[in-house]
């Protein structure tokens, strides 16, 4: 029998388990319970279900809630000699123990196994660089975008892209660290197979201890149905996969972050158009191919200098992106464009990052319709953008009002 001093403790801690069950349910991985009788133990088990839980013990299965599940635990541990709860959500182990000596509780981060580690120690690594997606605490996240191999090794022929996932995330980071919302809500446009917006929903949760929501957006049916099979497989549950096309797309209310990656051509410029419609706080892009405005631009004094095929298309992809970051800037965002990987990797390797200022941006403005009137050019974000300012547009808020 347990003391009234430890009762009272055992009460106050599971209160705990049970709000991180209510709160973060999309967090959740299990909880396991063993009670112990002399030599015999009873083991049992919390899953997570469409809307609760499903609690396993002692050959029978019910349906729980938070409370519920809370309250079995303590009605067990008083009647068993040790009861220990085993809680896993992602990133994050809690363990509850009550024994003779007393109830405690310990909170430790996963610990990394020693394949994981080993994998982690590859000498084809950056050894000085402090990786924020690490091998031996993101295996299953890399495993399942293909990093690495099925028991853990770190793949070479992978090493590059894996380089450039974190150095992307490292680049971006800063944007978050300063973010003080509760929640954050990443839209990724133009998602396709999404790696992106996995590795960034471990980093905003695993790493950042952030609260996050992830919505991934895309035309291609077959893509999205993949990116839901891997959240599935991962137990990303805070994470949402949309079919659906960016020129007719309704972004939610309150989206925190638009990132894209190689969204190509006017993908781009839709990917942007839908940030600046959803007033996102930040933007994080990095475009691909650009072709629309290749045969719409026209310099007669700089015609000596394009009359070549190749310098034409590359004097294009300058213009096209410089355009798009002076469009953010008369937009209202305060506005940076990097390289974020070399040159030799990939040619497309612009990253433009964006913070929205609240602010109107007047000399920005003038720049860009002056830009646009000396080039004859009419880009998809300008349509985008026109579309945004001449249509009404019926949200949720809208109809609770």
């Amino acid at each position: 029998m347990m003391q009234k001093g430890d009762a009272a403790k055992l009460r106050l801690l599971l209160s705990g388990i049970s709000a991180r069950l209510t709160r973060n349910r999309d967090y959740f991985i299990q909880a396991v319970c063993v009670f112990t009788s002399g030599k015999k133990k009873f083991e049992a088990q919390l899953i997570r279900a469409e809307q609760m839980y499903q609690l396993r013990f002692q050959g029978t299965m019910r349906t729980v809630n938070a409370d519920a599940f809370c309250s079995f635990f303590a009605e067990q541990a008083e009647k068993f000699d040790e009861a220990l709860l085993t809680y896993t959500e992602r990133g994050v182990v809690v363990s509850l123990s009550v024994t003779a000596r007393g109830v405690q509780m310990k909170q430790a981060e996963r610990e990394a196994t020693a394949e994981e580690k080993q994998a982690a120690a590859n000498p084809l690594l950056d050894g000085g660089r402090q990786y924020l997606i690490r091998v031996d605490q993101a295996a299953a996240l890399l495993r399942e975008i293909g990093i690495l191999t099925a028991d853990g090794k770190l793949k070479n022929d992978m090493i590059r892209k894996y380089n450039q996932i974190d150095h992307y995330v490292e680049l971006v980071a800063p944007m978050f660290e300063q973010d003080d919302s509760e929640e954050i809500l990443l839209l990724d446009c133009a998602c396709g197979k999404s790696y992106l917006s996995f590795v960034m929903n471990y980093y905003l949760h695993e790493v950042l201890h952030r609260r996050c929501r992830v919505i991934g957006v895309d035309i291609n049916a077959h893509v999205i149905e993949e990116s839901r099979a891997m959240a599935k497989r991962l137990g990303y549950h805070n994470m949402d996969f949309q079919c659906a096309d960016l020129r007719t797309y309704q972004p939610p209310q309150h989206v925190t972050a638009v990132i894209s990656l190689h969204a190509c051509d006017i993908a781009t410029d839709l990917a942007l158009a839908t940030a600046i419609r959803a007033r996102a706080k930040y933007i994080a892009c990095v475009p691909c191919c650009h072709k629309e405005l290749l045969d719409q631009y026209h310099l007669p004094e700089l015609e000596p200098l394009t009359k070549f095929g190749v310098f034409k298309a590359r004097f294009n992809d300058v213009l096209t992106d410089s355009m798009r970051a002076l469009k953010l800037e008369a937009e209202g965002y305060r506005v940076s464009v990097v390289e974020y990987i070399s040159p030799l990797d990939t040619p497309k390797n612009l990253l433009i990052r964006a913070v929205r200022t609240g602010k109107e941006n007047t000399r920005a403005q003038q720049e860009y319709r002056a830009v646009r009137e000396a080039l004859g050019t009419t880009s998809e974000l300008d349509r985008r953008c026109a579309d945004c300012e001449n249509e009404f547009f019926v949200t949720d808020g809208d109809l609770l009002l």
